[in-house]
């Protein structure tokens, strides 16, 4: 059947409906037609991985070099292509055929070897950032330094996509899932990150997030993300998009008691509370960067010599390897203090907006 043709009728020409049935019957199925890539990226990624590890000879950069070069066939009974890993046109062409949707990226190791990553994607025409929504492959040692966010190439250019791939796997073991097909998968992602996570992440929070984790501060971490999602997201396109996945969600998909309980509270409180809630976020945002100031100002005694330093010339210069600061602070005095007088700034700014902002729905 010709995909292009149209039946007229009239002045106006439409599609035919037989022509949208035979083309949804006719999907591909892109496991099976990824598949014979997939496993030669990861035949590829074990040569590259033991030769990092363990070393090798040049007989097994040779075998690397033949691996990337080696002819495969990409598709399927539909539309098939012979492509290699080397030759990245071919590859991407064959790719865009498959879906528009898939998204294949190729980033360098510290030792110049190339690493992969492969995905699904789906446009956000109304936020700043496009979604990933699938994770089909991830090389081992595919820098992402945070892991909310991915940089991928995009008609030439660098762009942020919020990387909501992670939670797929968990969405669909909800019970309230069971049976879902890939369509409605993809729009609880698409939902999650429209109306929540495209204003409860940013860029601007790397620093911030990555000491939460490396030092085990989720309060601090849960303060953020609420105080963004109130300073910068829409509250009352939120409140009509609540539904009771969304809560699931929260709970046992992406467990952040902070968020669930805004969640609860646009769900009862007034308009009067949503208009206030900004405003209220903006002072205690301000409280909250001056508490993780002073914890990034606390003097501990660091390295070999044993230099007393402010923290955050540690954690500047070891951005990429913060787990390793906290392990050489392990029972530190001075840093137990500072983390515990975060953890709890952080506490009392989540319970001051939403209990304030509960109080003020119930009127009193």
């Amino acid at each position: 059947m010709d995909y292009h043709s149209y039946e007229t009728g009239g002045s106006c020409s439409y599609p035919s409906v037989h022509w949208a049935e035979e083309l949804y019957e006719n999907r591909i199925d892109l496991t099976e037609a990824l598949a014979p890539l997939i496993e030669r990226i990861m035949e590829y990624d074990q040569m590259r991985v033991r030769l990092e590890e363990d070393g090798g000879k040049v007989d097994d950069l040779q075998k690397i070099t033949d691996s990337l070069n080696l002819p495969l066939c990409l598709g399927s009974n539909l539309r098939s292509h012979t492509i290699s890993l080397s030759d990245r046109t071919d590859l991407k062409r064959a790719l865009q055929d498959l879906s528009w949707d898939l998204h294949f990226d190729v980033r360098q190791t510290h030792a110049q070897m190339p690493v992969y990553y492969l995905c699904r994607t789906r446009r956000d025409y109304w936020s700043e950032h496009s979604l990933i929504v699938e994770d089909l492959y991830l090389s081992p040692g595919y820098p992402l330094q945070d892991e909310r966010f991915a940089r991928l190439m995009d008609l030439g250019h660098e762009y942020y996509y919020l990387r909501l791939s992670p939670f797929r796997s968990s969405i669909e073991n909800l019970p309230c899932s069971s049976g879902a097909t890939t369509d409605k998968v993809d729009d609880i992602i698409y939902t999650l990150g429209r109306h929540v996570f495209q204003s409860a992440w940013h860029e601007d929070q790397q620093l911030g997030i990555l000491t939460a984790d490396s030092f085990h501060l989720p309060e601090f971490r849960h303060a953020i993300e609420l105080l963004y999602l109130c300073l910068s997201g829409d509250l009352c396109s939120l409140r009509c998009s609540l539904n009771p996945m969304l809560f699931t969600f929260f709970e046992h998909c992406y467990h952040q008691p902070a968020l669930k309980g805004l969640l609860i509270l646009l769900s009862s409180c007034n308009g009067q509370t949503i208009t206030d809630l900004p405003q209220r976020a903006g002072k205690l945002y301000k409280r909250l960067t001056q508490a993780f100031g002073r914890f990034l100002a606390t003097e501990v005694t660091w390295g070999v010599r044993g230099l007393t330093l402010p923290l955050w010339k540690i954690v500047y210069a070891n951005v990429s390897r913060l787990e390793m600061v906290k392990q050489s602070m392990k029972g530190n005095a001075a840093m137990l203090e500072a983390a515990g007088n975060l953890r709890k700034a952080s506490t009392e700014i989540i319970d001051e907006l939403l209990c304030t902002g509960q109080t003020d729905a119930n009127g009193k």
